[in-house]
């Protein structure tokens, strides 16, 4: 059993990474975005915690296999708990903590929960999990290898285009990725379309 917090910038490969974990141990992932789970009704949220368990467990008895469960973005469940007096709404909130946390104590299983911060997160809850680790910005050199696996490979570029008038921006992986697929779509509905520099430095002031 392994209960893991991933964290780090948005788009540095945190749930990436949880899906290859998966493939290489040959495990479904049994994911859910943490942020649409949070409901305005009384009483749902604490429903739709639970159900996030109990689809991991009959999951795994149906299909006689040990899934990998991925909470994104759990920021929403794993924050600081309401202390003192509080309004129900917090009242609510508490409660959904606490049914959180009695279930990851309890869990049978790996666990992969994915957050932008860490200082942001309960104690209580960082210590029920064995491993924190951290998922840092690209530095130069691996923005350059990020910027030459996703370019396109057999595409026109301009004459005289050089790759290394991108790495300077200190942009993460998923950003790229995506200034890459806007770039293209922008390129190919032009008369002559040929990639520019200019193209993708535009796409990083949009980005920005």
């Amino acid at each position: 059993d392994a209960r893991i917090i991933f964290y780090g910038a948005p788009g540095t490969g945190k749930t990436m990474t949880a899906y290859s974990l998966a493939k290489s141990l040959k495990r479904q992932v049994l994911a859910f975005d943490c942020s649409k789970i949070l409901s305005m009704y009384v009483g749902e949220s604490e429903k739709n915690v639970r159900k996030i368990f109990d689809s991991f467990y009959e999951l795994s008895e149906k299909t006689k296999t040990e899934p990998i469960l991925l909470l994104n973005e759990a920021d929403q469940f794993l924050g600081a708990r309401s202390s003192g007096v509080s309004s129900s709404a917090d009242q609510m909130h508490n409660q959904m903590q606490n049914i959180f946390l009695e279930q990851i104590e309890n869990f049978r299983g790996m666990l992969i929960a994915t957050t932008n911060l860490l200082e942001n997160i309960d104690k209580a809850f960082s210590r029920r999990f064995n491993y924190k680790i951290e998922f840092k910005r690209p530095d130069t050199a691996q923005r350059l290898e990020l910027w030459n696996k996703m370019l396109p490979k057999d595409a026109p570029y301009e004459e005289d285009f050089d790759v290394k008038e991108l790495i300077d921006y200190k942009l993460t992986g998923g950003q790229i990725n995506l200034i890459v697929k806007n770039t293209a779509y922008k390129v190919a509905v032009r008369e002559n379309p040929i990639f520019a520099i200019k193209d993708f430095i535009d796409e990083i002031g949009a980005e920005k």
